[in-house]
């Protein structure tokens, strides 16, 4: 099985998706551990940066093709509808479900506006992540996060939860659908 958190920087996708992986004993593929060699080595305005990142991950992903069949994974991303590399990278989640034949069970994470602006200005937030908030302020404003069309897609509004409460409620969900999940399909593409 992979589980996909997708949502917006300050939301929670780490943290959660830490505590996630180790109560499932899963594997866990945080976005930042396939991002920062691209931004360590070339910078984020640097034309090499996607590049790069694309061979990390794409070498990392054939990685996790061959794991063995019984392994979970628990995968972060914060990919939004109006880009075709975050487009591309979504196709090639669902392609590593359907390729490992397991299910592919989509979480939205999900936080009112100001919270997450107030979450990514944190003097605690790693510097490495997106800490200003009006950057994140102009994604909300021009962009949506990814929402795939699939009924075992689960939206989790983390605005007031604590990060062990929200993975309370992913296991729950996860046994939920549990009896229903099949392996991937090209029906993860289609996105609201």
């Amino acid at each position: 099985m992979i589980i996909h958190l997708n949502g917006w920087p300050g939301v929670g996708k780490k943290t959660i998706g830490t505590i996630l992986a180790d109560a499932l004993d899963a594997r866990f593929i945080d976005n930042h551990c396939l991002h920062d060699p691209a931004l360590a080595c070339a910078g984020f305005h640097d034309p090499a940066c996607w590049p790069l990142y694309e061979t990390v991950r794409d070498a990392a992903y054939a990685v996790l093709r061959d794991r063995p069949a019984g392994e979970i994974f628990v995968i972060t991303n914060a990919l939004t509808t109006r880009s075709d590399r975050e487009l591309h990278s979504w196709r090639l989640v669902v392609e590593l479900a359907m390729a490992r034949a397991v299910p592919l069970v989509p979480v939205i994470l999900t936080a009112e506006r100001d919270e997450l602006l107030r979450r990514v200005a944190s003097p605690d937030r790693n510097p490495r992540k997106l800490t200003d908030p009006a950057t994140l302020s102009g994604y909300l404003e021009k962009l949506h996060i990814q929402h795939p069309l699939v009924p075992e897609t689960l939206v989790l509004d983390v605005t007031d939860l604590e990060p062990q409460r929200a993975t309370t409620v992913i296991q729950t969900h996860l046994s939920d659908v549990g009896a229903s999940l099949r392996p991937a399909t090209v029906a993860h593409l289609t996105l609201q």
